[in-house]
Parts: structure tokens; C-alpha cells; sequence
């Protein structure tokens, strides 16, 4: 790092030894591409229970194909083998596909977010409780008209921000008349009448690439990412107990720059949420929060710029301990990784970089975390879009 904080990881620092390069992960297919099933072009991951069996599946848009698809969680035993998928809905350019109980049956649903010539969000209605959840026959999809052909919809995050009981939809999007929105859940009784969510603006855009929520000294707080123009940078937005439920944006950090997935992690003792973000050409930065979120965010520490000869552009970064030191690293994922170019690796707080991918593909997409084969390390789950290597995860070689 270009600095390090004063008590980043305590006194554990000194027995750090990684080298550069390292062994490959092993890559495990989940979902496999196939053009007639309309899987084409994996377009991001995101983790949810769907059939409530404790193990937390994936969701997946694939943008250039049109499925919509659920993989469900075969447990550690299975889990290098591709997993079964169900495709619940059919959406052409789905940039984003998310896990949420829309109604408040118990069945967890799906939202997708489409932009290309859809420029729609989408529910996708999981079967009743007595139903198969695999019978894609028993799925539902129905378009929000509120949003229909109104924005390049990106990204969509669920959260009750009204405390009604219900889960709403923070979405942003892309281009002219780009947003960060909420779509107003009716409520359970009535939430399949799609007609009666209000979309509501809260903040002009340019192309966002994050939405999350965190908590902070009992505070619920936005986070978004702006990757484009004047209004890039990294935003927060408070929430409110009331209405509008939801304060002015605060620029925290990289203005003006190209701001692509950011994370939220622990990285010191202070036990608050830090922001890292992945910020392109080949940056990734840490921003520490200060005494309260809404104080300026001033300190912060950049690692190394990793080498463009070697590896893509920035896309998204993870953090978490890989390696049981119990010292964070950070996972990075890249676009624009031809050739001999590496994809995905990781690299520690000394900016000393491991690959996890070899060479193949070209468009990787967000990351999770998650110890799939149940042996004690985090292993990594993505996407490749360019190439078509699905959805997949790198197998942690530490145990």
C-alpha cells in the first residue's frame, strides 16, 4: 500500500510471507453455457436461499441469451459438480438478476434488471409453498410498468426503506436519464399487482455499478457506486425514519474517477465498516469510515496499481482472510483480460498479487465469497462473460 494505516491488523503484520504468482485455483463449472437454453453471456452472481435448505444458492442474468437462472446448492459433497439450475423467466439484455420475498409468502422471488431495447425491471414469481420450486413451468414473470422502457436498469438491491414490512427495490441505471430510484412495494397483499409499485427518483446518475445498504452506530446508510462523467465517485445516502425515508447524497470519495464495484469489510480495530473500491484502469482503494459515516472519509490507502501487462482492467473487488492468517486479502476481478492476461487473483495489503485464474476468458463480473466444499477457506464464485465459461467457482487451494 501506498500507505498503511497506523493499526491496520495490529501487531500480526510482521509474519506475513506471500509470494508473487502462486498456484492456480482449480475451476468448477456451476452452470455451463448454452445458447439454445438461452444461456448465453453470464452476466453477474448473487447469493440467496431460494428452497430454504440453509445453503445459499445463485442467481444469474445471462445478458446475451435471455434466461434468467436460480442454481441451487448441492452441498459440499457435489458442489465441483455443475449444480441443478432452474431458469425462472426469460429476459432479454438482463444485466442483473437478485433474490427477494416480494410478496411475503415464504417463497423467495426474483427480480431482473434489463437494459438494451428491454429497459424493464421484472418480477419473476416462485411457485406457491405446496408447489415444486424446480418446475420452471410454475414460475411467473410479470414487467413493472413503472419502469418499463423508462431507463437502462443495472442493478437492484431489496430493502424495506419505508419500515412497512415489505421489501422495496433500490435500482440504478445507465445513460440519459439515468437514476438511483426506489420502486415502493404495495405491500404482501397486493405486491403481485404489479401496477401499484410507485417509482420514486431519489438521485441523477450517469451508469451505476453498486447499490448496498450497511449499517453504521445504528444508522442505515446507501451505498452507491457512480462509474461515469461528472457524477462519478463513491455516494452515501442516509436513511431516514420517515418520510422521504431517504437523505441527500454525499460524495465520499473518487470523484471523477471511474468507480466500478465497491465492497464493505472490517480492515481495522475500530470494528466499522471500511468502503474498498475497484477503480479502473487497475486501482483499488480503501476508504476508512471516520468518527460517524457522515464525517469526511479522508483516510485512505491505496494499493499498488497492478500491472496491465499481466492482468485486465478493475472490475470488482472482495475482501475477506483466505489464507488463515487472519489478515484480509483482496479478491479482483477484471474485464479486458486478453490474451495471456490473468482474470481474477488476489493480492494482500503489500500489494503482492497471487493469480487465481490462469488465462481463459476475458469479462469477469462481481465475486462472493463462500466456503463451498465446507473444508475451511473461502473459495470464489463468478462469471465469465466474453468467452461463455458460465458460471463457476475457484476451488481455495489452502485446505
Amino acid at each position: 500500500m501506498k500507505s498503511i494505516p497506523r493499526c491496520l491488523f495490529g501487531a500480526i503484520m510482521f509474519i506475513v510471507t506471500v509470494s508473487q504468482g502462486g498456484e492456480q485455483w482449480n475451476r468448477h463449472a456451476i452452470d455451463r453455457p448454452d445458447s439454445k437454453a438461452g444461456k448465453k453471456g453470464a452476466d453477474g452472481v448473487r447469493l440467496g436461499d431460494l428452497n430454504k435448505d440453509g445453503l445459499l444458492d445463485i442467481v444469474t442474468g445471462w445478458e446475451e441469451g435471455s434466461a434468467v437462472r436460480v442454481c441451487l446448492n448441492p452441498g459440499p459433497e457435489a458442489a465441483r459438480n455443475p449444480w441443478t439450475g432452474i431458469t425462472v423467466g426469460r429476459v432479454r439484455s438482463t444485466e442483473d438478476a437478485v433474490f427477494a420475498d416480494l410478496d411475503g409468502d415464504g417463497r423467495t422471488d426474483v427480480v431482473s434488471s434489463a437494459e438494451g431495447s428491454t429497459r424493464t425491471v421484472f418480477a419473476h414469481w416462485a411457485p406457491a409453498a405446496d408447489q415444486d420450486l424446480t418446475d420452471e413451468t410454475l414460475w411467473q414473470t410479470t414487467a413493472f410498468p413503472k419502469t418499463a422502457n423508462q431507463q437502462l436498469w443495472m442493478f437492484c438491491y431489496p430493502h424495506d426503506l419505508d419500515h412497512d414490512g415489505d421489501l422495496d427495490l433500490f435500482l440504478g441505471s445507465k445513460g440519459n436519464n439515468a437514476s438511483i430510484s426506489w420502486l415502493e412495494n404495495p405491500g404482501h397483499g397486493t405486491a403481485r399487482a404489479v401496477e401499484t409499485w410507485e417509482l420514486h427518483r431519489i438521485h441523477n446518475a450517469a451508469w451505476i455499478m453498486t447499490l448496498t445498504v450497511f449499517q453504521s452506530e445504528g444508522r442505515g446508510y446507501l451505498l452507491a457506486s457512480d462509474r461515469k462523467g461528472s457524477k462519478a465517485g463513491i455516494y452515501l445516502f442516509p436513511l431516514l425514519n420517515e418520510s422521504p425515508w431517504i437523505g441527500k447524497a454525499k460524495l465520499i470519495g473518487a470523484g471523477g474517477e471511474e468507480v466500478m464495484f465497491v465492497d464493505v469489510a472490517h480492515l481495522n480495530n475500530d470494528k466499522k465498516l471500511d468502503i474498498i473500491a475497484s477503480i479502473k484502469p487497475n486501482q483499488t482503494r480503501v476508504y476508512y469510515q471516520p468518527e460517524t459515516a457522515q464525517s469526511p472519509w479522508i483516510d485512505v490507502s491505496d494499493l499498488d496499481p497492478f500491472p496491465q501487462d499481466r492482468y485486465g482492467t478493475a472490475k470488482a473487488v472482495k475482501v475477506a482472510d483466505l489464507t488463515g492468517d487472519r489478515i484480509p486479502n483482496f479478491v479482483i476481478s477484471c474485464e479486458n483480460a486478453q490474451g495471456a492476461k490473468h482474470g481474477v487473483f488476489t493480492s494482500n495489503v503489500f500489494s503482492e498479487i497471487s493469480e487465481i485464474s490462469g488465462t481463459e476468458g476475458t469479462k469477469f463480473d462481481r465475486l462472493e465469497l463462500l466456503d463451498l466444499d465446507d473444508d475451511g477457506d473461502l473459495d470464489v464464485i463468478t462469471c465469465e462473460e466474453r468467452q461463455q465459461l458460465g458460471v463457476f467457482w475457484y476451488e481455495n487451494p489452502l485446505y
